[in-house]
């Protein structure tokens, strides 16, 4: 391309804002690796980082930072995880796109070019100076890329966002369906819209900045849901009635999140069995709640105090999962801390029996 080409080109090319800009940066962070073309999916995933209305359209259908990286980092580098190839066959250069805001070296796949080109589009037709996060939004929506079936992962449609977008109430029928009122505040957790408040500042922001996806570490989330369970009720003193609650909550949210709960998951997948155990006694997040705040249940001392509980059942011979940041190389779950817990003359266990008596016993 010549030099006068080339500036003419550069010059029907309508720029990203400050915003769009730290997208395109999240997006080249998002790849599997250096040498891949940005795609649909990190675009959309580019955008959950950024402020402003395009984020919280995607994070009011549950299309967060945490969510979206889950699914990124479970399907990189494995054959045949996407249905789609989002035209990486027709990939272009990132500055013929761009321009100047292009990665150098850099290329996005056929679909991602388009999107940003109809962004562009859309910017001019409503005479913006720039184009910004809503324009890219809106565009990798029009399209069947990759980027559409990430939000179908995560059971979003992309309808619900769009209406989102445009201040409806959305409603793609996911999060707020099936799941009790209570447990909320966990789901906030999980999808990073919150964060524990028993838990320092600087670890706070490592899981936000990380994307930490709790509940791939299910041994290590119950840990810190304990002390929330403690606080939400109102108890100063923790017991093994909250690490109860805690194990109840975190399954039946992880439950309806499995491409969060999916994430790095072994064969056969253990890590729940402790939730699914509680189950099968018929025991639920609702009923256990229900017992603990009417006082209906009267409940001795634990022999031992809570965190001993958690910390053994999480790691028996090493660092204590609570103090480890969930780095633990193989998180054992919620099955052994179950089963300490009906081990011993438990505030837990005592519960759990109550509940589970028939009647006469």
């Amino acid at each position: 391309m010549t030099s006068k080409k080339r500036e003419a080109s550069m010059e029907a090319i309508k720029e990203p804002d400050w915003n769009t800009v730290g997208i395109l940066g999240a997006a080249r962070g998002a790849k599997s690796n250096d040498g891949a073309a940005i795609g649909t999916e990190h675009l959309l995933a580019g955008i959950t980082t950024a402020k402003g209305p395009a984020r919280e359209a995607l994070a009011h259908e549950g299309a967060t930072k945490t969510a979206l990286l889950a699914v990124l980092r479970d399907r990189k580098d494995r054959d045949g995880a996407w249905s789609g190839a989002d035209d990486a066959e027709g990939s272009v250069a990132a500055q013929d796109v761009l321009g100047e805001d292009g990665e150098r070296d850099g290329r996005l796949t056929g679909a991602a070019a388009r999107a940003l080109t109809a962004a562009m589009g859309q910017a001019q037709r409503e005479g913006a100076a720039k184009f910004g996060a809503v324009h890219l939004l809106r565009a990798l929506l029009e399209e069947d890329n990759r980027a559409v079936e990430l939000l179908g992962v995560c059971g979003i449609s992309p309808q619900a966002v769009l209406v989102r977008l445009d201040g409806g109430s959305g409603g793609s029928g996911g999060e707020e369906e099936g799941l009790n009122p209570l447990l909320h505040a966990t789901r906030d957790v999980l999808l990073g819209r919150s964060s524990y408040r028993h838990m320092s500042f600087w670890k706070r922001w490592l899981i936000k900045k990380a994307g930490i996806n709790l509940a791939s570490k299910p041994a290590w989330w119950v840990g810190l849901e304990t002390y929330e369970q403690a606080r939400r009720l109102g108890d100063s003193a923790v017991g093994t009635e909250h690490v109860l609650l805690a194990i109840l909550a975190t399954h039946e949210v992880a439950l309806r999140y499995p491409h969060l709960a999916g994430e790095s998951a072994p064969v056969p997948d253990t890590r729940y069995t402790g939730g699914e155990r509680l189950a099968r006694l018929g025991l639920d997040y609702a009923s256990v709640h229900s017992a603990l705040t009417s006082e209906r249940v009267r409940l001795t001392a634990d022999v031992r105090p809570a965190k001993q509980y958690i910390d053994e059942a999480a790691s028996p011979s090493t660092v204590s999962s609570a103090d480890s940041d969930g780095e633990s190389i193989a998180d054992p779950g919620t099955g052994p801390l179950v089963e300490t817990l009906l081990g011993e003359e438990t505030r837990a266990r005592q519960l759990i029996n109550a509940l589970t008596a028939t009647p006469g016993d």
